[in-house]
């Protein structure tokens, strides 16, 4: 009697500890129904890849027109027939992915701007346009960025250049130009053109105007100057060899140190000593 007694305690027991439980997890969890009905939980386009997209194209095509401020990128190679990318506003971005923009002889520049601020073009080909691979003028322009580009065989329909910035404060890093027209890389004054390799160009492998600053680039079989550099510029530890006339071509007041300059001028003995200096240079 006393076994069955207590055998009812425990039963009653567990009965209201197991009561108890529910209670609790009701009184804490609230209603089981929800509040509102579920929010996305996909990230849009947008989200996802913030840039706008240039289209690719196999055939030959007219101009991109940029008249937006924003990042761009080329999804695939892109042939023109006009002008390849026209940036009518600052504050832009141009990634050419690792794609080509192509021209033809009878094209224009391949990326033209026209008093522009902040314009930054990089990793990918500009090749094959009749006028400049990269184009930019005047020299009321500033603070663009080029790096990682190759201009390539450029120029076809007169004398023009790989990549052409005639403004103030620009920087060409990292780019190749090979096979233009005129000069590889032409820039303003108070420019950084600098880790750049230009070579086989029908002029100077690169030219830059009063104040700038070259370094670190590698000039060769160009059939002007390996580097040409104007008043006050800093030209250091640049190769400069194989080119038609002068390794080193420095106006004045110049800063000119730790550069190798050979086997210019096809080895002519007059001009074996690779540079030419202007007065007060310091070397």
């Amino acid at each position: 009697m006393e076994t069955r007694k207590a055998k009812t305690k425990v039963a009653a027991t567990v009965l209201a500890l197991a009561g108890l439980l529910l209670f609790s997890l009701f009184a804490v969890g609230g209603s089981l129904e929800p509040s509102a009905p579920p929010g996305p939980t996909m990230k849009t386009l947008d989200e996802v890849e913030p840039r706008i997209p240039i289209p690719a194209s196999a055939a030959p095509t007219g101009t991109f027109t940029i008249s937006r401020s924003g990042s761009y990128y080329l999804i695939g190679d892109r042939v023109s027939k006009d002008t390849g990318i026209q940036v009518n506003v600052d504050n832009v971005t141009i990634d050419l992915n690792g794609f080509c923009l192509i021209g033809s002889s009878s094209s224009g520049h391949g990326i033209y701007m026209y008093e522009r601020t902040n314009v930054e073009i990089k990793n990918g080909t500009v090749r094959n346009f009749g006028m400049d691979g990269i184009h930019e003028g005047p020299s009321t322009g500033k603070n663009h960025r080029v790096i990682n580009v190759r201009a390539i065989d450029n120029g076809s329909s007169g004398s023009y250049r790989g990549i052409y910035l005639y403004s103030s404060y620009n920087l060409v890093k990292n780019c190749t130009a090979t096979g233009n027209t005129s000069h590889g890389i032409y820039t303003g004054s108070r420019n950084s053109v600098t880790g750049n390799i230009s070579n086989n160009n029908g002029g100077s492998g690169i030219s830059v105007l009063q104040g700038s600053s070259v370094t670190g680039n590698t000039c060769y079989d160009n059939a002007h100057h390996g580097i040409q550099a104007f008043d006050g510029s800093t030209i250091i530890g640049n190769n400069c060899y194989s080119n038609d006339i002068y390794g080193i071509n420095a106006w004045n007041y110049c800063m000119i140190d730790q550069n190798t300059v050979f086997d210019n001028n096809n080895g002519n003995l007059l001009y074996r000593t690779g540079c030419v200096l202007g007065t007060n240079c310091a070397p």
